[in-house]
């Protein structure tokens, strides 16, 4: 489906990027002369559903290239998040919504730098295999679902993840 959106490390920001599910199981197949061959027909195909910008071409091409060898199972190399990666996934209700804005005052106060998700999408959700909501993941690790723990506990939990030299 066109309209999948997966979310891809450029730089320290991660990305939603439409249709690379589908450009990738089109391209898997192909052999390639070279991977900056490779690295061009995806920029391509990308720039056709999304907006790139020309200054960040060759960060998107290391980006899409590096994901493509994933997809095909290929070792790839490894892109770290600045600070924490939190994603809190809800249904969208209040108290989801009242979740995922304690943790933004918690990161905010303690000046936590994290890359910071509210996924609320069902088709996003599922790949999470997260059936009790609110759930809050951090660094790829389900830490809480499907409960709402009290202020300070999340926010013993925020700053335990985010160690010493949080800044």
């Amino acid at each position: 489906m066109p309209d999948d959106i997966t979310f891809v490390r450029i730089g320290k920001n991660l990305i939603g990027v439409k249709g690379l599910k589908e450009t990738f199981e089109e391209l898997a197949s192909r052999s390639w002369e070279s991977p900056q061959a490779a690295q061009e027909e995806l920029l391509r195909r990308a720039a056709g559903a999304n907006y790139i910008p020309s200054g960040s071409r060759d960060d998107y091409g290391r980006a899409l290239w590096r994901e493509f060898q994933r997809f095909k199972g290929e070792a790839a190399e490894v892109e770290a998040a600045p600070g924490l990666e939190i994603k809190v996934l809800g249904l969208g209700c209040s108290g989801c919504q009242q979740f995922y804005q304690q943790v933004v005052d918690i990161l905010a106060a303690h000046v936590i730098i994290a890359d910071l998700q509210y996924i609320t999408a069902p088709a996003l959700i599922s790949d999470y295999n997260v059936r009790s909501f609110p759930a809050l993941m951090i660094n790829g690790r389900l830490v809480l679902a499907g409960q709402r723990p009290a202020p300070a506990q999340l926010e013993k939990i925020l700053l335990d993840h985010a160690g010493p030299d949080r800044i």
